[in-house]
């Protein structure tokens, strides 16, 4: 067990948003004896969980669950109402790039300014100058004036002063979403460099690949409260679930699509229809489950497989497939032939849709396993021929 760099217990925070709002002096002085009424608004409720040193951790949700708002009172920018933080060491937020930046002063000058205030002294940053101002991609810019940037340009150097702090723990909100391919695979280098160097890092983020890449462990969001902690491609399968339902309930059904579907008896098989678990490489898998249905549409289907680790190896649906299944409940089954899977352990998604696969009606996870024996030597998930020639 890793020693905890960060401690939240019970923590809530809540805002205060008032039902008027005054913009102008008059306003204020006109309404002065009336007291403004205030809508309580809970963006944290109640969560608690630690973070280890040298840990990265991830953390994700839809817009508004709280994500921003903890990384906000993890960097001391707000306090919590309830509950309390514990941090062991130093932290560098990388929130707000470029807060403090003046747009009068030069990109030079603005370097020299945003360092001092990280905590570097003049004599580290002119040592680092050059690298900031290459980072960035910016040394043609170098002396001209801030205000003249592009907001793009702005966070590029605003991002790479930042990776100078010598700090133990590290918050990071969507920054690698900043610039161009290049510019984001320097970005992706800079946190390997810093994972590989044992700091804490604190990752936000909507990018699912870079929270699966990157991550140690991730915590999913909604509403304020904890609904997940945990491996990362189990965490981005709770997210995923989250936003289906999400979309779900905000999409207006006709009276057609009022109804329950569910899905039942999901099964490998051999082609004799009978319960099978254990295949050999290269053996022809057939997937198999009933859906019952109250919906008057047509549905989709889908399956995907995953390694037991929860790698996804390959989803098919009948949307892709362009199959038009007819109305009702249903048999459904697929077959997977010669899947080239390495020897271990898997296991199956099952998905009905509506017209699109973006409306996900049912949906079952980890219902149905099987395992892979056979003698195919290689590495990853699945068997590829090849041929060595080595001069």
């Amino acid at each position: 067990m890793r020693n905890a760099a960060v401690e939240v217990k019970n923590l809530t925070k809540i805002f205060k948003l008032p039902h008027e709002k005054y913009s102008t002096v008059k306003q204020h002085f006109v309404n002065f004896l009336n007291p403004r009424s205030f809508e309580k608004f809970k963006a944290l409720d109640n969560i608690s969980f630690e973070i280890g040193e040298g840990e990265f951790f991830g953390i994700i949700g839809s817009n508004g669950s709280g994500k921003s708002t903890l990384l906000k009172i993890l960097a001391q920018i707000y306090q919590p109402t309830i509950g309390a933080v514990k941090i062991k060491g130093s932290l560098s937020p990388f929130i707000e790039l470029g807060v403090g930046f003046n747009p009068e002063l030069t990109a030079r000058e603005n370097i020299f300014l945003n360092a001092a205030i990280l905590g570097l002294s003049k004599k580290e940053t002119e040592d680092k100058f050059d690298e900031i101002i290459d980072f960035a991609e910016l040394r043609e810019f170098v002396d001209q004036k801030l205000k003249n940037f592009s907001s793009g340009m702005q966070v590029r150097l605003g991002f790479s002063i930042a990776i100078q702090a010598q700090t133990d723990i590290l918050l990071v909100d969507e920054v690698l979403a900043v610039g161009d391919s290049n510019f984001q695979q320097k970005c992706f280098d800079t946190f390997y460099k810093l994972k590989k160097a044992g700091k804490t890092i604190v990752f936000v983020s909507h990018d699912l690949a870079s929270i699966e890449d990157f991550c140690d462990r991730v915590l999913v969001l909604k509403n304020g409260k904890i609904k997940f902690l945990g491996e990362p491609n189990k965490a981005i399968l709770e997210y995923m679930k989250l936003m289906t339902e999400a979309e779900n309930s905000s999409q207006k059904q006709d009276p057609d699509e009022k109804g329950e579907v569910e899905i039942h008896n999901l099964v490998t098989t051999d082609f004799d229809n009978a319960k099978k678990e254990v295949f050999k490489f290269d053996e022809d898998i057939k997937v198999s489950f009933d859906c019952y249905s109250k919906i008057n549409k047509p549905l989709n289907f889908g399956v995907s497989i995953h390694r037991s680790d929860g790698v996804y190896c390959f989803g098919a649906n009948t949307i892709i497939d362009k199959i038009d299944p007819e109305k009702g409940s249903s048999k459904v089954a697929i077959t997977f032939k010669n899947p080239a899977l390495l020897e271990g352990s898997y296991y199956l998604v099952a998905a009905v849709f509506g017209e699109t696969d973006k409306k996900i009606l049912s949906f079952k996870d980890h219902e149905a396993s099987f395992r892979i024996l056979g003698h195919a030597k290689g590495q990853g998930v699945s068997f590829i021929e090849h041929e060595w020639e080595v001069k």
